[in-house]
């Protein structure tokens, strides 16, 4: 085959053209044909004709699915976000790029989001005199000291060189987000130059065959030395991470309520001691006096948030990222302590009744609870007579 032979699309049939062509293992894509690719795909240059015709078939699926796709929640700037539907359990990313821009968005079931973080985007400023300060905002030029005492400065230089490589790290990144930044580094370059955070990108990874490559997008950008900014882009970065928690943990928290707060807080027992908290096992919520007594229990203990492993004492929610307790170690104390604190009360309760109702003239000797039909709870030692505790909701053995 000669080298400017004409070559055709081996999906519509039509002529290539080799300057925007998309060349296949096995044959080639016109330009029309290469655009209907997924936006997030790579790698064409190692697949066939027939795995375009199978991926341009899912996509058409897709662009049905998009039409049932409803936005429960949403994380995210005003170009670029992470939307969800937590009732398909399916989520996009919202960019504008060439799918979203066409009405078919990929679509991703929960299961398929495997990673996510946050990294730093940086721009270099220059420092011409080498004092840690960039010239755009240094009014003094150090360069002057040079013939004056070259030692000194060479070790002020070195100082600030010392300063700067300590201001590395997560030491500038706020508490919330520290979990999710990854690339967090020196704040200088190898040459000496002055790093600056321009901006924060939200990364992803995703379980799919033709997607081999993370996904990201920039969260926010950040003026020079405006820290309002930075710190309004690491809290919208941290959004988007806690609504990736989510989906990773299967949607089961209300989103209504916000990025990082506890489905109803702890004032709704069941919610909080029940479904996604204290009494996870169990199979009815405590009652307020258990829910008090665990409270207690927890605030007096250590304990480890499940989500962020960040240590937590005095606190019903991590002082890091403002989940609920899950710690399930504190969570079988409490619930014991509180158990055996409630069937105290309740003997004490018992065997303070009994002179009273033995006395007022001694109307009637007292009878026993067996003869009643009472029975005391195994769990809380609280006595009943129906067929379920009115303590802890135990059915009667």
């Amino acid at each position: 085959m000669g080298l400017f032979e004409k070559k055709f699309c081996d999906i519509c049939g039509d002529k290539v053209n080799m300057l925007t062509q998309q060349k296949l293992s096995d044959g080639y894509l016109c330009s029309d044909c290469k655009h209907k690719l997924g936006s997030f795909t790579s790698g064409w240059k190692q697949r066939t004709v027939d795995d375009v015709k199978r991926h341009l078939e899912l996509r058409e699926q897709n662009k049905q699915k998009y039409q049932q796709f409803n936005c429960s929640a949403t994380a995210g700037g005003s170009n670029s976000s992470i939307q969800v539907d937590f009732n398909n359990r399916w989520f996009i990313f919202a960019i504008n790029n060439r799918d979203y821009k066409s009405g078919n968005p990929q679509i991703f079931d929960f299961s398929q989001l495997q990673d996510f973080w946050l990294e730093q985007e940086y721009r270099t400023l220059s420092d011409s005199d080498h004092d840690g300060i960039p010239d755009n905002r240094d009014n003094f030029d150090n360069r002057q000291l040079n013939n004056q005492n070259n030692g000194f400065n060479n070790f002020m230089n070195g100082m600030n060189q010392m300063f700067g490589n300590m201001q590395t790290g997560m030491v500038n990144v706020p508490l919330s987000a520290q979990p999710f930044v990854r690339n967090a580094d020196s704040g200088y370059t190898s040459s000496g130059s002055i790093k600056e955070v321009s901006g924060i990108k939200a990364c992803f990874r995703v379980t799919d065959p033709y997607i081999t490559n993370e996904i990201s997008f920039t969260v926010a950008y950040v003026s020079s030395n405006n820290q309002m900014e930075l710190i309004q882009a690491y809290e919208t970065g941290v959004q988007i991470m806690q609504l990736c928690q989510q989906i990773k943990q299967g949607g089961m928290q209300n989103m209504n309520q916000g990025f990082g707060q506890s489905q109803q807080g702890y004032g709704s027992q069941y919610n909080a001691y029940g479904q996604n908290g204290f009494a996870a096992s169990a199979t009815t919520a405590p009652n307020p006096r258990e829910q008090e007594i665990m409270e207690r229990v927890i605030k007096d203990n250590e304990w480890f948030c499940t989500y962020c492993k960040f240590p937590n004492r005095g606190t019903l929610t991590c002082s890091h990222c403002g989940e609920p307790v899950a710690d399930e170690s504190v969570l079988k104390l409490a619930r014991h302590v509180a158990k055996v604190e409630l069937m105290k009360e309740n003997l004490a309760l018992q065997g303070n009744s009994a002179p009273m109702q033995q006395g007022y003239g001694q109307q009637q000797p007292m009878q026993q609870p067996v003869q009643n039909g009472a029975w005391f709870c195994p769990n809380c030692g609280t006595q009943n007579t129906s067929k379920f505790c009115s303590g802890c909701g135990t059915p009667k053995q």
